[in-house]
């Protein structure tokens, strides 16, 4: 932590990105997920993102990560490009869920794309088999 005065900065989160295309642009979201909402099914970011949970529990998986929980306060990011972002679904059966995401927008792609079914089976094999709650994927 960096303290100056009054002010404290604290790392949160350090990761080395892809290399940023030049011509790239940053939108920053804020993502709201209403109760027990399963979130945007498979799809890609054409760069990196990174996000702040603000409050909430979110399930969260990256092709070739297990699934994994991010709660209020943890930082988390993404690779963008050819990685595929299966979930991002609320936790919470009955209270909103909401993040910030920074995204990283490579020049005249769409920021996301959302997998077609045939391409979701034909990468089932990258994903990363993890039990949640007693049940398999």
């Amino acid at each position: 932590m960096i303290a100056a005065g009054n002010v404290r900065i604290t790392d949160l989160l350090e990761v080395t990105p892809p290399t940023i295309p030049a011509g790239s642009h940053t939108m920053t979201q804020l993502v709201e997920l209403p109760p027990a909402d399963a979130g945007l099914g498979p799809h890609r970011h054409s760069g990196p993102v990174f996000g702040y949970m603000l409050e909430g529990r979110m399930l969260f998986e990256l092709e070739g990560q297990a699934p994994r929980e991010i709660v209020a306060g943890e930082a988390f990011w993404e690779p963008g490009g050819d990685v595929v972002h299966y979930q991002a679904a609320n936790l919470e059966p009955d209270k909103w869920t909401r993040f910030i995401a920074v995204c990283i927008c490579a020049p005249g792609v769409d920021m996301i794309t959302m997998l077609e079914p045939d391409e979701i089976v034909a990468r089932d094999h990258l994903r990363v088999q993890s039990i949640q709650d007693g049940d398999a994927r």
